[in-house]
């Protein structure tokens, strides 16, 4: 006759696995939590993302369990589907408690020295961020922005960013934020692989290198020594780990979380690529290091993100909003951080010595004073011997600059002034100033950068801040957003203020 168990029986054997299956997942809670203490630069720290995962996938056979015995019907749980989740939860348990009792790591990843925030100030970085015509905060400008660098930004308009990708002027770090569902362009990946073979830094995020037509991303991917794998399409956990956790772009200038924080789901179907090593590179210099990725078992492949060139490219392959904007914000902070200082450590640039210990006493050279044929600002002001400085025409009041300030009533003036000395000279945005009154009181303004920035796209000249030669003239377009109701107008250049002390002064009367 077959042996038959009791039904109550069944019942006290499923009870019994119910508790230890219990008692387990507890045990993973605690030793979980436990680990939370540990620092953000803890070997274990991919581990611990891993058992997350696991134990959510624990949590809900637990709850399906208990639906089932609350209806009292044991026969729909198979038993192999318990040992295996009682095989996997045992496990987790062992290892938890293992990682628990080990000793903390010693490893800390080396720190040096804060770079001079006069280099990292000098520098020239182009932004183009499609996420500017959306609703959602742009974290790449945010990160320039509180980090204080100098940057032009063009922020979703790929005709601009085409415009100055091809232009004559020298970018030494290009950012490229391509998160959104539009069509980023094959065609960007080589003008930003041209710029990157002269020299130039490099942060590109993008998620879907595979759309770029005719294989147009295969370039730049393959100086950097990795290759498109697949797609990462819908995964059920939108996580990764860090492949190398003590690697200085996840601990300079910010040390970062182990276990980026998600934030609410904003795309669907395929939100990002996976990366592979490449078997060959284009150059000789392919010394790519795979640091995120979705399996952290494998070091080689299915990477979200990824260091070249010495440091000076990043490419990240996973949308930024996707994750929690407070460790987003750091990571770009260290990404813009780490391609500069290998930029300045692949380059040697320097900011030149700073003019006021520089120069040589020059004699005082007045600006044009009393009765003229014609308004001051016609005429060529002298700063000290050291610049001359003119207006090229007349100061206009415009309305409606450009879209996103069309309320403003902005000041634009068209500058032209010339290094006359033997030096070369850092001239800095901070160096530029307007000042006015309004009913006794005074006004004072910096230039707007979007406006100005819109007038360097638009054809007014150079950048408003570089080093100037000995003997080079420099024309720049500034555009201040003021008061309408001001008056008595002054143009004042410092050159020198923001960083090294004033140079010298010039003031040039804007009225009739």
């Amino acid at each position: 006759m077959e042996n038959q168990t009791s039904p109550s029986v069944r019942r006290n054997i499923f009870k019994t696995w119910l508790l230890s299956l219990l008692s387990l997942i507890l045990i993973v809670q605690l030793s979980c939590n436990f680990l939370l203490g540990r620092k953000s630069n803890d070997p274990v720290s991919s581990t611990l993302i891993s058992l997350y995962a696991q134990q959510t996938v624990l949590n809900e056979t637990l709850n399906a369990f208990t639906a089932v015995a609350r209806q009292g019907d044991t026969t729909q749980v198979a038993q192999t589907t318990l040992e295996a989740s009682l095989a996997t939860a045992t496990a987790q348990a062992q290892l938890m408690a293992t990682l628990a009792g080990g000793p903390e790591s010693s490893a800390t990843p080396e720190l040096f020295a804060d770079p001079d925030e006069r280099l990292l100030k000098s520098v020239r970085i182009l932004l183009f961020e499609d996420m500017s015509a959306s609703p959602y905060i742009r974290i790449a400008k945010e990160a320039l922005d509180t980090g204080g660098y100098f940057y032009q930004d063009v922020g979703s308009a790929k005709g601009w960013f085409k415009t100055l990708l091809l232009s004559d002027q020298e970018w030494d770090l290009i950012i490229a934020a391509a998160e959104a569902d539009r069509d980023f362009g094959g065609e960007f990946f080589e003008y930003i692989d041209d710029r990157v073979g002269r020299g130039a830094a490099a942060i590109v995020e993008n998620w879907d290198f595979d759309l770029a037509p005719t294989g147009k991303a295969g370039q730049l991917l393959n100086r950097c020594g990795v290759r498109f794998q697949t797609d990462w399409y819908e995964p059920n956990l939108r996580v990764f780990f860090w492949l190398q956790p003590d690697h200085p772009v996840f601990h300079q200038p910010n040390s970062i979380p182990p276990a980026l924080r998600n934030a609410r789901r904003i795309w669907r179907g395929d939100i990002g690529d996976l990366l592979e090593y490449s078997t060959s590179g284009s150059t000789d210099e392919n010394d790519a290091v795979l640091l995120a990725g979705t399996n952290p078992n494998q070091k080689n492949s299915n990477g979200v993100l990824v260091s070249c060139l010495d440091g000076r490219l990043i490419i990240q392959t996973f949308r930024t909003h996707e994750y929690h904007h407070d460790d987003m914000l750091m990571l770009w902070q260290n990404y813009i951080y780490n391609t500069l200082k290998s930029y300045f450590a692949q380059t040697g640039k320097k900011v030149p010595t700073p003019a006021i210990t520089a120069l040589p006493t020059l004699e005082e050279t007045s600006t044009p004073a009393g009765p003229t044929p014609g308004p001051d600002y016609i005429f060529e002001h002298g700063c000290d011997g050291i610049f001359s400085i003119k207006l090229t025409d007349a100061p206009r009041f415009q309305k409606d600059l450009f879209e996103h300030h069309a309320n403003g009533l902005f000041l634009v003036l068209n500058v032209l002034y010339r290094n006359n000395t033997d030096f070369p000279i850092m001239v800095w945005d901070g160096d530029y100033l307007l000042q006015g009154e309004l009913n006794g009181r005074k006004l004072e303004y910096r230039f707007n950068r979007e406006a100005t920035g819109y007038l360097f796209v638009d054809g007014s000249g150079d950048l408003v801040q570089g080093v100037i030669e000995p003997g080079e003239s420099r024309r720049v377009g500034l555009a201040f957003d003021i008061d309408p109701k001001g008056g008595d107008w002054e143009l004042v250049f410092r050159p020198g203020s923001e960083f090294d002390g004033v140079v010298c002064e010039a003031r040039i009367p804007l009225n009739r």
